[in-house]
């Protein structure tokens, strides 16, 4: 807070949020360790700096935002230069017609407001914010900003000749850094730099959704794209061939992996950056979701000596924390553990991880036979993906070994058949599958804004639910406030079917029943579907009837 203390002390007796008592304490630790007193306050937990923020607007009868969810217009963030914002704690955030509108951190600043003025040309009209949602919005909009009117000054002489000159531009490095960062703050999960024609568009997936958050002129995609490579240690010279690579980098002290694809498209070539996040991906078996019953049955079935378990789901579905958290379950000093995959996502401490790289010849396939010769008593295949593998993975699974591995159905009866369609002969699978698992992921309501809505019977019944359930059922859906970003979700939650394998379903299988009938006799044993239970997530107001509507069938 850039205001003298005693000013500051006044304003806030005043407007009741602290007693002379508690300003008379701060003051005298302001004394005695230095700062400032609203960093007193806020450290002494006397306030937040949400609340000095509110106080103060009210006292001097201005507005207070919230810059995580206010709509920041980029054009007015892009106003000031960055040194002059951070040094006095401003941001322009928007415009009232001709009226420039600045968010502060001080509104006692008048200084700050007249040189705005005169730099900019407008009439100003403060509002309060905190302090860290100022430092954090400059460094979001005003950076970015800065570093791309670099980029695009210094790109209007440069051509496709000369990029590697322009991947180790200063302000390109700026960019590129502020998109990672920002990506990795906002909890994306991957981040798509777009070539277009006339442009480079840039998204995040954000909760397994795809949101825009910058357009650049594509004269900057030369750039980008060279210093992105150079990252991940690809070949920045090869622009027709697809390519993989791994950046490893650091965002608020914390190590961040991340997982770079290229892809050439006509208009130059597109990047995918997967950001691999291990405080996301080591969920124990019990975070993961699951209902009571399906607890129980995977419990059973994970501390069987032998035998394969398989997860399955499309791309993005959370298979591999499924996976991960079944081998923390297992994974103890008494059992040897090995995993393949492709490539290996997250380092699991007490097991040994091996990743395929087909450019030597190490496939699945070869790394599986090298993994079996190595006396496990645990083996994860990231996937099954080829006949060869899938029967050397369900082969080793009689040989006394414990098989987890991932498979691309839509459902868990279909992992059988899929098998099948694989040549993996049926008195193989029927012997070594103890089940399936498949699963989706679908947003979690933000539980500090979510609020209930009218939903006709006759959706209601059509999404599934029975007539007997419909008297006491709240359904609950976003809103949006500023834990979640305006969006009303908050983070991702699994949606399960588990299928264990019994006699009636190896009859079925081994007499070449169709997917259908052993979802059937699945049923009549006791699964529940996927459907049900993501609607048993809504009857708790975990998630939304629209968001089941969009993930699950």
């Amino acid at each position: 807070m850039n205001f003298k203390g005693d000013r500051l002390g006044e304003l806030l007796i005043e407007s009741g949020v602290i007693t002379r008592d508690q300003l008379t304490e701060a003051l005298a630790l302001q004394a005695r360790d230095g700062g400032r007193l609203g960093e007193v306050l806020v450290r002494t937990l006397v306030l937040t700096e949400d609340m000095i923020a509110d106080a103060l607007a009210r006292q001097k009868d201005l507005e207070y935002v919230s810059l995580l969810t206010y709509p920041i217009d980029r054009t007015a963030s892009q106003l000031l230069p960055e040194r002059m914002a951070k040094r006095r704690q401003i941001l322009p955030i928007g415009f009232d017609q001709d009226v420039l509108i600045l968010a502060m951190a001080n509104p006692l600043d008048i200084e700050s407001i007249d040189d705005v003025e005169m730099r900019t040309g407008y009439r100003v009209r403060a509002v309060v914010a905190s302090a860290s949602q100022v430092r954090h919005a400059i460094d979001k909009f005003i950076v970015s900003a800065d570093a791309l009117q670099d980029i695009v000054q210094s790109a209007k002489n440069v051509d496709e000749e000369i990029e590697l000159q322009a991947a180790d531009d200063v302000p390109i490095v700026r960019l590129v850094n502020q998109v990672i960062m920002e990506a990795v703050r906002e909890g994306a999960s991957d981040i798509h730099f777009e070539p277009e024609l006339r442009s480079l568009t840039i998204r995040y997936r954000v909760d397994g959704v795809m949101r825009k958050v910058m357009e650049l002129p594509s004269s900057v995609r030369p750039g980008v794209t060279s210093r992105i490579k150079i990252m991940a240690e690809m070949d920045i010279a090869e622009r027709r061939l697809p390519q993989d690579g791994r950046i490893s980098v650091k965002v608020d002290e914390r190590a961040v992996d991340i997982r770079v694809a290229s892809l050439p498209t006509p208009n130059g070539e597109a990047l995918t950056l997967r950001i691999l996040n291990s405080e996301l991906a080591f969920h124990s078996v019990q975070q993961l979701g699951l209902s009571d019953g399906m607890m129980d049955s995977l419990m059973r079935l994970i501390h069987r000596p032998y035998g394969a378990i398989l997860v399955s789901g499309p791309t993005g579905s959370g298979k591999s924390t499924t996976l991960y958290a079944c081998l923390h379950e297992v994974a103890d000093v008494t059992r040897k553990v090995i995993t393949i995959e492709d490539p290996v996502e997250y380092q699991m401490s007490g097991i040994t991880q091996m990743a395929v790289n087909t450019r030597i010849g190490l496939s699945f396939a070869s790394g599986l036979r090298t993994v079996l010769r190595s006396d496990p008593d645990v083996v994860m295949v990231g996937e099954v993906r080829d006949p060869e593998t899938a029967e050397i993975a369900i082969r080793s699974a009689l040989t006394g070994h414990l098989v987890f591995s991932s498979i691309h159905t839509n459902d868990a009866p279909s992992a059988l058949t899929r098998l099948t369609d694989m040549g993996v002969p049926q008195y193989i699978t029927s012997s070594a599958v103890l089940g399936a698992i498949a699963q989706r992921l679908v947003r979690a309501l933000c539980q500090e804004c979510k609020i209930s809505l009218r939903v006709p019977e006759t959706r209601l019944l059509a999404a599934g639910f029975s007539p007997d359930e419909l008297g006491d059922l709240t359904v609950w859906g976003p809103e949006g406030c500023e834990h979640c970003g305006n969006s009303g979700f908050k983070g991702r939650i699994g949606v399960f079917e588990l299928m264990e394998i019994d006699d009636a379903i190896i009859g079925a299988f081994l007499d070449r029943a169709p997917a259908e009938r052993l979802r059937e006799l699945a049923l009549e044993s006791g699964m529940i579907p996927m459907r049900q239970n993501a609607l048993q997530k809504v009857r708790e107001g975990i998630t939304s009837l629209d968001e089941v509507d969009r993930s699950v069938f």
